[in-house]
């Protein structure tokens, strides 16, 4: 049984080292230093980063919204949600009841 033959790389045949005078065989590879195993310092301005929003499981079943808005529009809503401690959709639900109870 014979074996086939490899088949072709995108067309191209095997590509040879360029020639060059360089004799690089003496050259040998330096180990990189180890970390230490000291926890690194962080300075004392150091701010972390924000914490995530909390994803709370719903019990009613959802759909996704996207919506292509102005950025002082999502910098409002997103100042609202977080200053009513609010996810997206409870603050969507929050002011379209208000919208509902202002229309009667």
């Amino acid at each position: 049984m014979s074996e086939a033959p490899e088949p072709k790389k995108f067309g191209r045949t095997a590509r040879q080292p360029a020639a060059s005078g360089l004799d690089l065989s003496e050259v040998r590879p330096t180990p990189a230093p180890r970390p230490s195993s000291a926890p690194m310092e962080l300075p004392d301005e150091y701010q972390s980063a924000p914490t995530a929003r909390r994803r709370r499981v719903r019990e009613t079943k959802s759909k996704s919204v996207t919506m292509r808005i102005t950025p002082t529009t999502y910098t409002r809503f997103n100042d609202y949600c977080d200053r009513e401690q609010l996810s997206y959709p409870d603050a969507l639900d929050r002011l379209l009841a208000l919208a509902g109870s202002a229309k009667e």
